[in-house]
C-alpha cells in the first residue's frame, strides 16, 4: 500500500468505520512509531511505520466484502444494542469484525441495506458531498393532494431546518391509503416520516428499494447476497467524486423492484435516445454534429473501412494526407 491518509489507512485495515477511526485518532489512542498520532490527515506509510492502535499492532487489511441485505423490521443497525434487541449483524454468518453498515435504517424500516469491509466507500457513500440517492417505497395514510407532493419535492421545513430537493411520486392508492416512491439525498434521523407528517400524513410501511443506483430485487426479509462485480463497480462509480446536483432520477432496475414489492406490472424499459437524427436522400444516416463515420468492416486492414475514391475537393484518387 502507498502512503496515505492515517484514517484511510486505519480504516482499510479494518480497525473501525472511518468516522470512527477519526475519533480514536483525536483520542489519543493511535500511535506512529510510537509517537501519538492526533490528526486525521497525517500522512503514513503502513508498510515502513509501526503503527499501533490501543496499544495492539495494526491488523492486516481484511478481504474486501460487499453484501445487500434485506433487512426486517425489528432490527437494528449497530453491532450492540443496551437494550438487547436483534441486530443485523446476526443475520450475516460469521460476520468479520471489520463489516460496517452503510448508513443506517432505523427500528421500524426495513428494505436495502450495504454492508462492507471497504471502509473507504462506506465513508463515500454517507458523506454528503457525493449525495447518494435513497428511493424508498412508503406507504401513508389517504392520498396527498398534488400541491403536497411539489411541497415535498421542493422542500419542507421541519424542526431541524429545511429539507433538500426530493423526487416524490404517488404510485398506486388502495383504499383509504396510498403508495409512494420518495427519492432523497439525505440522511437526517426519520427524515422520511417526519416529511410524511409534515404534509398532514402518516407513515404506515416504509422500505427502501434502491441506494446509488442498486435495486433490492427477489431477497426475502432477513437474506443477504454479495453484490456482483458490475454492482461493486457502478456503486464506486457514483461515489467516484463529489457532486454539486443531487441526482433523483429513479433507475429502471429500482422500479422494477417497486413493481415486485407491490405485485405490479413490470414497467416498460425507457426507450433509449435515437442517435441518429436523420438520413440524407441516400439514406446515410446524419447526426446534429455533421456525418457519422462509416464503420470499419470487421476483417479488414486499418484503413480499409475508408471509402475509395474520396477526394479532397481538387482530384486525385487519395484525400488522405501524406
Amino acid at each position: 500500500m502507498k502512503p496515505d491518509h492515517l484514517v484511510k489507512v486505519l480504516a482499510e485495515h479494518g480497525v473501525a468505520s472511518r468516522r470512527a477511526c477519526e475519533r480514536l485518532i483525536r483520542e489519543g489512542e493511535v500511535t506512529v512509531d510510537g509517537r501519538i498520532v492526533t490528526e486525521p490527515g497525517s500522512v503514513v506509510d503502513s508498510r515502513a511505520q509501526t503503527i499501533q492502535v490501543g496499544g495492539e499492532p495494526l491488523p492486516p487489511p481484511p478481504r474486501i466484502t460487499y453484501l445487500m441485505l434485506h433487512k426486517p423490521k425489528g432490527v437494528i443497525t449497530t453491532r450492540n444494542d443496551p437494550e438487547d434487541r436483534k441486530t443485523v449483524f446476526e443475520l450475516i454468518e460469521d460476520p468479520h469484525p471489520a463489516l460496517a453498515a452503510v448508513g443506517r435504517l432505523d427500528y421500524w424500516t426495513e428494505g436495502l441495506l450495504l454492508l462492507t469491509t471497504d471502509g473507504e466507500l462506506a465513508y463515500r457513500l454517507t458523506h454528503p458531498s457525493y449525495q447518494v440517492a435513497k428511493t424508498y417505497l412508503v406507504k401513508v395514510t389517504g392520498t396527498p393532494q398534488p400541491r403536497k407532493l411539489k411541497e415535498l419535492e421542493r422542500g419542507i421545513e421541519l424542526e431541524d431546518g429545511k429539507t433538500a430537493q426530493a423526487a416524490v411520486e404517488l404510485v398506486r392508492t388502495v383504499g383509504p391509503s396510498s403508495w409512494l416512491l420518495i427519492t432523497i439525498v439525505e440522511g437526517r434521523n426519520r427524515i422520511i416520516r417526519r416529511m410524511v407528517e409534515a404534509i398532514g400524513h402518516r407513515t404506515l410501511k416504509l422500505k427502501r428499494v434502491g441506494l446509488g443506483g442498486l435495486a433490492m430485487k427477489s431477497l426475502d426479509p432477513g437474506q443477504y447476497r454479495e453484490l456482483s462485480r458490475g454492482e461493486v463497480e457502478h456503486i464506486k462509480r457514483v461515489v467516484a467524486q463529489p457532486v454539486s446536483k443531487p441526482r433523483l432520477t429513479v433507475p429502471y432496475q429500482v422500479r422494477e423492484a417497486v413493481a415486485e414489492a407491490l405485485r405490479l406490472p413490470k414497467p416498460e424499459r425507457p426507450k433509449r435516445e435515437q442517435r441518429v437524427r436523420g438520413r440524407d436522400e441516400e439514406g446515410r444516416p446524419f447526426r446534429a454534429k455533421g456525418w457519422a463515420r462509416p464503420k470499419a468492416k470487421k476483417g479488414g486492414r486499418p484503413g480499409d473501412s475508408r471509402r475509395k475514391g474520396r477526394g479532397n475537393g481538387r482530384g486525385g484518387s487519395g484525400g488522405g494526407r501524406k
